[in-house]
């Protein structure tokens, strides 16, 4: 009874025999009675089973016969007499098994779960379509329980807030809202679900992920489900639409403004308006005309409304108008043109523009006319039409800028003197022309003048777009408007370079003639100077040499001091006899053969005398072996040019010294002359080689001569085809430098004399090593010379260590030092230390005729690399050399 009372199926299954006995109930559940089915066995439940579930129970009792299970419970399907699949609680227990362990006895029952089953599914049916409604809508949808805890949102919280779903659930839903919202929404949600009201809506601003805002519209209705209850709502983004009545507010304003704007230009304006409404038969009928128009025509508005041309105006005056709106309608666009027609006895003219207006359909049914009487700008355009024509054709350059300075326009000349362009110019200041030559106060002056309303009249020098340089006469004035304000400036200038020009070149010739008259003078003064000063000494002594009472020596000294001042006014004879010989072009070149490095020895010993008299060093560099050395020239005219530029150099030199020599460039040979003394300013550098010039001509100069020297040398060196050059630094020294063609002399045969005493450097093709010769003994510098006869030597000498340091400055090609020890002015140890600080790696020798332990350790403390004792052997010498040097 129990057990149907709880409608329960039951089932006894022998599973050894297959066997089954089944409850009335279990063949209901079915649909079917107990005979229907009879015989009943194992197999009438695995004929209505499920294929999908018996599978799934064949493994629930495979588990319960292997004594996995104690029991089983299964929702499975079976299939009902009318064809329908039912759903059924299946459970099941094991009861006994056979004497050897195999399952005997299971029992168990059927429950109808049917109805349960196909709510579960409606219920899961209605949960898919609303999760599929709320995921495919763009607005987004949320649940909320009673305490306004989210419970769901749909996938367009993504799109809407930034937010996946997952991320909001859990969350209020007031933590996204902005902040001054949260209250609002606090008393909507708690009036909502306190009086379980139906949907409201409302309008809330939210906050998104990223920060920023939106607004939203919120339907919100209270619902309950089963025991629970909260809020469903929609959440749908109007921000678009919020802007967009926000842009409708801003149109229907800016639209007001507009109607009140046309009508204050229809009404203000100083043109005149017509309209014109056109006729369905196309012809023409005036709706109105402005203020301006009454008064320039003295028509009213109310006589001209729904009147047409021909009605207000004489024909043919119509027929001009009339002519113009139908070309406006014919174009279909905007027409713009002057014309001057009668009216009321006048002939104005008029710069007219028509506007046709189309309706929706696109027809043009009104026109608008604006018109502006500019006679009298057409008579002024006229004028300046002229006037334009004046100064685009004017001889003279026109610029006119703006108040500021800023070009507006330049004449055809400008572009044909500057070469700039009108493009180029336009917006550009003037001071695109300056050269720099002109001071700022001329500008300054400028400025202040024509900013005053005056006229400034000036020069200048400008400079063209290709860097060239000219001069201007300017004349700039300001251009004032009616009320008396500087609108613009206007600047006429003229082209006086040429003039200028000629001044320049007239006062140059009128300077340069009096400037070759004080020459001249002072030339001639000196000259007096020279000839009287020797003739003095050589008629005074001579007229000594009568007295009768004479001692030889007396009479010794007045015929040296003879002499002497007849050598000085040969000299000048032979001077002046040169520079009237080059003047008449008789000078001439005698070609020959020239032993260069004898010649500069010979020159070498013939100032030595006169530099150690002065206390002043004299050095020499020859700057080629002797096989090179001997080469084609004029070599009387290069004696005489050397002679000349030493001789000035020990003439004007204090202290300090003269060094001299050449070097070869290529096919040149490059001679110089560099001395310490007073120098020659930079004012007076390019004219020391005019013949009527001097650094000095006063009266009151500390140094004999008639300065003639250097112009005969500069024309010697032009005859030889060199070139001449200067350098000076004012009281610091100067450099005289000068050209000549290298020419030498093939297979040249070496004179005795000039292997023993010039400059000796081998002919090989690698570079001879320099070795400087320390030393005030001529003896000792001859037998030097004579040990290093053949070897690949290219010598310098020095007579103390003065002249070496000097020489050590001046001649990095040096690759080692033999210092004697014992010399006047600088000794050598002295001499070594300051070598050793300008070239450290620089190898010294040390040769003294001093032997003691004591000299060999002096000259090791000061620098030397090694030392040697006279008299001098010279393989020790060379072994020495080789050790220090490879060569």
């Amino acid at each position: 009874a129990t057990i149907e009372a709880a409608e329960l199926g039951t089932w006894d299954w022998n599973v050894q025999t297959g066997e089954a006995i089944l409850n009335s109930r279990w063949f209901e559940i079915i649909g079917y009675t107990p005979e229907e089915l009879a015989p009943v066995s194992i197999q009438t439940w695995v004929d209505s089973a499920h294929p999908d579930d018996f599978k799934e129970s064949m493994a629930i009792a495979e588990k319960l016969f292997n004594g996995e299970l104690p029991y089983y419970e299964q929702e499975c399907r079976m299939k009902h007499k009318n064809g329908s699949w039912v759903w059924v609680l299946d459970r099941g227990s094991l009861m006994s098994r056979t004497a050897d362990g195999k399952p005997l006895r299971v029992l168990g029952t059927h429950i109808d779960i049917n109805d349960r089953k196909q709510a579960e599914q409606a219920l899961r049916s209605s949960e898919r379509k609303f999760r599929s409604i709320t995921e495919q809508i763009a607005e987004m949808v949320f649940l909320t329980d009673s305490s306004g805890t989210l419970t769901y949102v749909s996938p367009s919280a993504e799109k809407i807030y930034g937010n996946l779903p997952h991320e909001m659930v859990g969350h209020s839903f007031t933590e996204f809202l902005a902040e001054d919202e949260i209250a609002k929404a606090v008393d909507l949600f708690r009036e909502t679900l306190s009086l379980q009201l139906s949907t409201r809506t409302v309008e809330l601003t939210f906050r998104k992920n990223n920060g920023s805002f939106f607004v939203g519209e919120v339907h919100f209705q209270f619902y309950v489900d089963n025991e629970t209850s909260g809020g469903i709502g929609i959440i749908h983004d109007i921000t678009e639409r919020k802007n967009q009545e926000i842009l409708q507010h801003q149109y229907e304003v800016q639209l007001k403004e507009s109607q009140q704007f046309l009508a204050c230009i229809y009404e203000d304006v100083d043109y005149s308006i017509t309209v014109v409404d056109i006729r369905p038969d196309g012809g023409f009928r005036l709706k109105g005309i402005n203020p301006i128009h009454e008064q320039i025509t003295g028509l009213h508005n109310e006589d001209v409304k729904g009147k047409t041309p021909e009605e207000l105006l004489d024909p043919h005056v119509a027929a001009i108008i009339i002519n113009n709106y139908e070309r406006c309608v014919r174009e279909g666009i905007a027409i713009h043109f002057e014309e001057c027609v009668p009216f009321f006895g006048k002939k104005p003219c008029w710069e007219t523009t028509l506007n046709p207006v189309r309706d929706e359909a696109g027809n043009i049914y009104r026109i608008i006319s604006t018109s502006t009487n500019i006679t009298e700008r057409k008579k002024a355009n006229e004028q300046l039409k002229k006037m334009s024509a004046a100064v685009e054709q004017s001889p003279a350059v026109v610029v006119i800028t703006d108040s500021h300075g800023t070009i507006e326009y330049v004449n055809p000349r400008f572009t044909d003197l500057t070469g700039y362009t009108i493009e180029e110019t336009q917006g550009k200041n003037p001071q695109i022309l300056q050269s720099g030559m002109t001071p700022k106060s001329v500008y300054d002056e400028l400025w202040k003048t024509i900013l005053s309303g005056s006229i400034w009249r000036g020069e200048w020098q400008n400079k063209k777009k290709n860097g060239d340089l000219f001069w201007e006469s300017v004349v700039i004035s300001a251009i004032l408007n009616s009320q008396g304000v500087i609108t613009n400036f206007v600047a006429v200038k003229e082209d006086i370079t040429e003039q200028k020009k000629i001044f320049e070149e007239l006062i140059e010739a009128k300077e340069k003639a009096e400037e070759s008259d004080r020459v001249k003078s002072a030339f001639l003064a000196n000259i007096s100077h020279e000839i009287r000063t020797p003739m003095n000494g050589i008629l005074g002594f001579s007229e000594l040499l009568k007295e009768p009472h004479l001692s030889g020596e007396e009479t010794a000294e007045f015929i040296e001091l003879i002499q002497k001042s007849g050598h000085r006014m040969l000299n000048l004879i032979n001077d002046l006899i040169d520079i009237s010989r080059i003047d008449a072009e008789e000078t001439k070149v005698e070609i020959s053969e020239t032993p260069l490095n004898d010649l500069m020895y010979d020159i070498y010993a013939f100032f030595k005398p006169n530099a150690l008299s002065k206390g002043l060093h004299l050095t020499y560099t020859p700057g080629l072996a002797d096989s090179e050395s001997l080469i084609i020239t004029d070599s009387g005219k290069l004696t005489q040019i050397l002679t000349n530029i030493i001789n000035n150099a020990l003439k004007f030199t204090i202290k300090g010294g003269v060094d001299f020599g050449y070097r070869r460039k290529e096919n040149i040979l490059e001679f110089y002359v560099i001395d310490s003394g007073i120098g020659i300013p930079v004012e007076m550098q390019d004219k020391v080689f005019d013949r009527f010039h001097q650094v000095d001509n006063s009266l009151t100069r500390g140094y004999e001569g008639a300065g003639l020297g250097l112009s005969i040398s500069n024309a010697f060196v032009k005859l030889l085809g060199g070139t001449f050059h200067v350098e000076s630094i004012d009281a610091a020294g100067t450099t005289f430098s000068f050209t000549l063609p290298y020419n030498p002399v093939l297979n040249p045969v070496h004179s005795e004399h000039a292997a023993e005493l010039s400059t000796q450097c081998s002919a090989l093709s690698s570079p001879a090593l320099c070795i400087l010769i320390v030393e005030d003994d001529e003896m000792s510098t001859l037998l030097l010379k004579k040990n290093f006869k053949g070897e690949n030597f290219c010598l310098h000498y020095a007579e103390n260590g003065w002249e070496a340091l000097e020489l050590i400055r001046h001649h990095p090609e040096v690759n080692l030092v033999l210092m004697d020890i014992k010399m006047p002015v600088m000794n050598g140890f002295e001499a070594t230390k300051l070598i050793k600080q300008l070239r450290p790696d620089l190898p010294v020798i040390a040769q003294s005729a001093f032997t003691s332990q004591e000299d060999m350790e002096k000259a090791r403390e000061a620098g030397c690399d090694d030392f040697i004792t006279k008299p001098i052997n010279k393989h020790e010498l060379l072994e020495k050399i080789q050790a220090l040097l490879i060569w």
